[in-house]
């Protein structure tokens, strides 16, 4: 599950050019605009990412005005998301390590019995100590249509992962020194609904992001796997696998691309006996097979490889300033590893900007 809301430090503060009441504060590859002078450098502080959905409580009033969301799914709370203030991108929310203090008993809720010792506490506040349920913060999700949202059948299965990828600013530290030499697959990040099929020891399935969806005339997941005829095709092909990708189409995340019809948009294929992704370079033979069986599966454009990792964040980013299939602004890049299945996403900033 992603962590929304963690302890981290504070690694550079820099000014913001005609501001003299705000700075720009980074976290690990996170820069979000702070009150001038509440951080030093190696500073503690709870960082919000940009989708969190915070409660509505005194401590974070201050974001009414330009964050306060009414939902039936969610309920009330402050969305966090890119803006850019004074000129200054600032993606998500750093505040200062006391706000714990406000939530109750934050060390007997959090930290593990290992860090005690005769009644007390024998570190201070660890870093990356993962606070989103602590504080009651929820992932910021728009609600889905009645055609989407469908009806559940139960969760999204277990043996099955699911297809949120890690945002680049939160791994590339660590990935540097690991896939700095590694080559990448490159793809396209579709603004899509994330759409999974299935087929495990007989059973057939279609999933959103968070639920195994009922079969009704009006679920256009279920609507688009049938067209696609993939649970013949899964059939035929008689391995236990889940089918990954994008629903596109009207209707979708405003059809920013303007597709006539809805389709499915494949990336991943998860091998569930395996309990592992197929290598990046497998994935057409996959899709060749389904073709054979009588299943069209597109798939999501391939931007070719690269070692991503030999650039700095920075270019990273800029690299992402892409064009999508239709629209002059892509969501961002998918980079998957040839090797190993380490895989992240560089979310492109002029898309998170345009965000409504």
């Amino acid at each position: 599950m992603r962590k929304l809301a963690t302890i981290r430090r504070i690694a550079e503060i820099k000014s913001i050019e005609g501001a003299d009441a705000i700075e720009a504060v980074r976290v690990d590859g996170w820069w979000c605009v702070s009150k001038k002078d509440e951080f030093k450098v190696d500073d503690r502080c709870v960082y919000f990412e940009v989708d969190s959905f915070l409660p509505v409580r005194p401590e974070f009033e201050f974001l009414r005005k330009a964050c306060f969301k009414s939902t039936k799914h969610l309920g009330d709370g402050f969305r966090l998301k890119t803006i850019k203030l004074r000129g200054q991108v600032s993606q998500g929310l750093a505040l200062p390590i006391t706000i714990l203090s406000s939530f109750g008993d934050y060390y007997k809720g959090i930290v593990p019995p290992n860090h005690w010792s005769n009644g007390t506490i024998s570190v201070k506040y660890i870093e990356g100590e993962d606070v989103t349920d602590f504080i009651g913060v929820k992932k910021w999700e728009a609600p889905l249509p009645a055609q989407l949202a469908g009806v559940a059948r139960g969760n999204f299965p277990s043996f099955i992962r699911k297809t949120d990828q890690e945002r680049i600013q939160n791994c590339y530290g660590d990935l540097v020194k690991t896939h700095k030499d590694v080559q990448f697959e490159a793809t396209l990040k579709l603004d899509g609904s994330s759409m999974t099929v299935y087929l495990n020891d007989g059973q057939f399935g279609v999933c959103s992001r968070n639920l195994d969806l009922k079969e009704t005339e009006d679920n256009t997941f279920w609507k688009v796997a049938r067209k696609l005829k993939l649970e013949e095709a899964l059939r035929s092909y008689g391995r236990n696998i889940a089918l990954q990708g994008e629903l596109m189409g009207p209707g979708v995340q405003c059809n920013r691309e303007q597709l006539p019809d809805h389709d499915f948009y494949l990336f991943d294929v998860w091998n569930i006996d395996g309990q592992c992704y197929i290598p990046p370079w497998k994935l057409p033979e996959v899709v060749l097979d389904l073709y054979e069986f009588g299943s069209v599966i597109k798939t999501v454009p391939n931007l070719g490889q690269s070692v991503p990792l030999g650039l700095n964040l920075d270019q990273l980013i800029e690299k992402s300033d892409i064009k999508s299939l239709n629209h002059p602004v892509a969501e961002g890049i998918v980079y998957r590893s040839m090797t190993d299945g380490v895989s992240f996403k560089v979310i492109n900033n002029k898309f998170l900007l345009q965000e409504k």
